[in-house]
């Protein structure tokens, strides 16, 4: 039994989607289990025949059609987006509806995001303008913030499905009362902080789910979709509430697939940019019972990327202007992805986190066309060293009176607070300036190429043994032939 546990080690976007594609197809892979995350975040896969492919909900394995996909109660889901998924995902594959639900496996206890958490997410952004923390509008991190202040505010999957709409109608109600008092205390300032593009959508939103004048109508709207879809006796007798036993009797070789990444997580990441989720593998390995047989794997760019707004001590307008993701939108909510140099304190930060096995670089062929490539090694420290300063870093002051951070060495939620005090200290390597998109084997790349991916494992500390130099699984370069 082969089992693997991905995980972004950066702040998402690593190509995470991708790679389980590799896996999947490579290792026998009849089962992918969504461990955490929800719809906000997509795994973008492309098949060696050019079908692309989002994976929001669905694991991105199921481009394998032996591939279950198992959703456990650590994901927050949108039902609606999910069905949505599936018949995109069924005209691209012409696989049926019916036969890719039979694939899909829903815990009973999975947190369910609504239209008012979708709302109550951007009204709370807008109302905090330039402080806002840089949500992406899908009320999926929304859903965990609610229910930790609010239990009642929480919506599960068995509530839906339930023969008594009780908890349902119940939930429903106290969520729309929690959205109009939000509201109604913060309209000013959420009407100052609104785009004039987003005015009239957001309007649209307000007046459907606050001015309506009963809010059983969007309970029976929520009812009367589930009970209409042709597939709902199929889609209930894939609920189970036995996770730890139920996937095994379908599946032996398992991929945990994670979303998003380590540093924008709710305890851990940088704050204050950060999700309300668990993007960490801790509960990944919590639900395992092969912890011993289990291999971690991080995943990370050859370099770094983060969408809007959130620290970013490496980011150049030089690599922005050279590198650029065409499966990347820009919004309001997404923000713009911004590129800068990979960051080794950062990644044996994530390292200390999730003590990862090995490492999965992505996007190495972006970096064809630079002479010159740069590696984060330390950060100059130009703040004031204090008590929680000498507990967070490891750090030393040269002779010169510089404060050279070589390492975190404790995870703070004050650790944004130095870090923006810190400049990278880089060291620089010749680029390769050449094509490796079309190599398959670790022989044939350059010599610069090999020592930039040596440099990269001296430094996080993390042994790489597959590199990516291309958007499909073909495009995979085992670097640790055994």
């Amino acid at each position: 039994m082969d089992n693997y546990i991905l995980c972004g080690m950066q702040a998402g976007d690593e190509g995470k989607g991708s790679f389980i594609d590799y896996l999947a197809h490579t290792k026998n892979i009849d089962c992918i289990i969504r461990y955490n995350g929800g719809s906000q975040a997509s795994h973008t896969v492309i098949t060696p025949e050019g079908v692309l492919h989002k994976f929001s909900q669905l694991g991105s394995g199921m481009f394998l059609e032996k591939c279950h996909t198992y959703i456990t109660e650590n994901m927050v889901i949108n039902l609606s987006n999910l069905m949505v998924e599936l018949e995109v995902f069924s005209q691209k594959t012409n696989i049926p509806v019916p036969n890719l639900i039979k694939r899909i496996h829903i815990h009973e206890n999975c947190f369910v995001v609504t239209p008012y958490h979708k709302l109550i997410n951007k009204l709370r952004e807008l109302s905090k303008g330039n402080s806002r923390r840089g949500t992406v509008g899908t009320g999926v991190s929304e859903v965990m913030y609610l229910i930790k202040h609010n239990p009642s505010l929480g919506l599960r999957v068995k509530d839906i499905f339930a023969s008594d709409s009780t908890s349902l109608i119940r939930c429903l109600y106290e969520l729309q009362k929690y959205v109009q008092n939000f509201y109604t205390s913060n309209k000013e300032e959420i009407e100052k902080n609104t785009p004039v593009d987003l005015k009239d959508n957001l309007q649209n939103e307000i007046n459907f789910l606050i001015e309506q004048t009963s809010f059983l109508k969007i309970a029976h709207t929520f009812i009367r979709y589930f009970k209409n879809a042709s597939a709902l006796i199929s889609f209930k007798a894939c609920i189970y509430s036995n996770y730890k036993h139920s996937y095994r009797k379908d599946c032996s070789n398992a991929i945990f697939e994670g979303a998003q990444g380590l540093l924008i997580d709710n305890v851990y990441g940088i704050k204050p940019n950060t999700t309300h989720l668990d993007t960490t593998v801790n509960f990944a390995l919590r639900i395992s019972k092969y912890q011993d047989k289990i291999t971690k794997i991080g995943i990370a760019k050859a370099f770094s990327s983060r969408h809007g707004l959130g620290l970013f001590p490496t980011e150049d307008i030089r690599v922005s202007q050279k590198i650029s993701d065409s499966n990347q939108e820009e919004s309001f909510w997404n923000g713009k992805i911004r590129f800068g140099w990979f960051d080794a304190v950062l990644m044996k930060y994530a390292q200390m986190i999730n003590k990862v096995d090995t490492l999965y670089l992505s996007s190495l062929d972006k970096l064809d066309s630079f002479e010159e490539i740069k590696i984060c090694v330390a950060y100059i420290y130009t703040g004031l060293i204090d008590d929680k300063f000498k507990n967070i870093f490891e750090y030393t002051i040269k002779p010169n009176g510089l404060i050279i951070i070589s390492a975190i060495k404790m995870p703070d939620m004050n650790l944004g607070k130095y870090l923006k005090e810190c400049c990278p200290l880089y060291i620089s390597v010749k680029g390769w300036m050449s094509d490796i998109s079309k190599i398959t084997d670790v022989s044939n790349l350059p010599k610069e190429c090999t020592q930039y991916i040596q440099l990269l494992e001296t430094y996080s500390g993390i042994p790489i043994s597959v590199v990516s130099v291309g958007p499909t699984r073909e495009n995979k370069i085992n670097i640790k032939l055994s």
